[in-house]
């Protein structure tokens, strides 16, 4: 015996007067896009919705073995480079000059940042 059952959104009482044992709902939920998903623009975020917030965070920071370059980057990003093994940061290392300078704990270096608290 199959017994089928039909739920609106305005039910706010179900009963069932049978002998059922099992009762199967099923619902289908709106897909929603990040895109659509808005708000105010924050801070370094100028982005007015999700997808696009989400996109400017994923270009601020990156993870490989090769060196990032394009014209997402900006002063300020961090790299972790994986095929050595150190953090580096995107800075003006000399009048309208960028690099990536790692960025290293307690090793003082002409050609990285050393990190203490004294720096902070």
């Amino acid at each position: 015996m199959s017994i089928s059952l039909e739920i609106s959104t305005n039910v706010t009482d179900l009963t069932v007067e049978s002998d059922v044992t099992v009762i199967e709902i099923s619902s289908a939920f709106p897909t929603i896009n990040a895109s659509s998903i808005l708000f105010e623009a924050y801070n370094t975020l100028t982005a007015t919705n999700i997808q696009e917030a989400l996109e400017q965070l994923a270009d601020q920071d990156f993870r490989s073995t090769t060196t990032p370059t394009g014209s997402n980057i900006e002063e300020g990003d961090t790299w972790y480079d994986t095929d050595d093994n150190q953090l580096k940061v995107y800075r003006e290392t000399s009048a309208g000059v960028f690099e990536w300078v790692p960025i290293i704990i307690g090793n003082i270096s002409p050609d990285s940042d050393t990190l203490d608290a004294g720096a902070f």
